[in-house]
């Protein structure tokens, strides 16, 4: 795959230094959806000469060549997917971590549809859904029934009785 990301940027006229050869190569072995920090710190390990410049330079021009795709949630949660295919990443508002849905949901359908409804040839898709991970859901969980027991501990020492109340003990927040 790094090969993939090499010759997008040589058939685009640019120099193919070794510092953006390590980017490439880092994005082809990467499982998640690194920021521009994770990408410099990894290869900064190979290359210490390498700028911050260069790979932010090398993310960009390879996102505008298509070869990666920008996940934007906000400017300081930016990451990039290595895999341009059409897929649908989970997005975590409170992590920020994203994740590729592993399922047999078709992107291809929806690139099908529109097209037969509007006329649009799409070429690439990414779909992101956001929402919590289970891990969020959970700490939010127990962060509000933290919350509630203070309160009801302040107010009567009934802590027991708002807990089950609100179903915090049973998770159902």
């Amino acid at each position: 795959m790094a090969a993939r990301f090499v010759e997008t940027l040589r058939r685009a006229g640019l120099r193919v230094t070794s510092q953006r050869v390590a980017v490439c190569e880092y994005l082809a072995r990467t499982r998640v959806h690194p920021t521009t920090s994770q990408v410099f710190d990894a290869v900064r390990k190979r290359h210490p000469e390498i700028s911050q410049a260069t790979v932010y330079n090398t993310l960009n021009t390879l996102r505008d060549l298509g070869a990666i795709v920008e996940i934007s949630a906000g400017t300081e949660h930016t990451r990039y997917e290595p895999d341009p295919s059409p897929h649908i990443n989970l997005f975590c508002l409170r992590c920020h971590q994203v994740s590729d849905l592993q399922d047999n949901v078709s992107p291809d359908v929806l690139m099908d549809n529109i097209f037969q409804n509007t006329g649009f040839r799409a070429t690439s898709l990414q779909v992101q859904v956001s929402g919590f991970c289970p891990e969020c859901q959970q700490a939010k969980r127990e962060e509000i029934g933290r919350k509630l027991l203070a309160r009801a501990a302040k107010r009567d020492g009934n802590a027991k009785g708002i807990q089950e109340e609100w179903g915090v003990s049973r998770g159902e927040l």
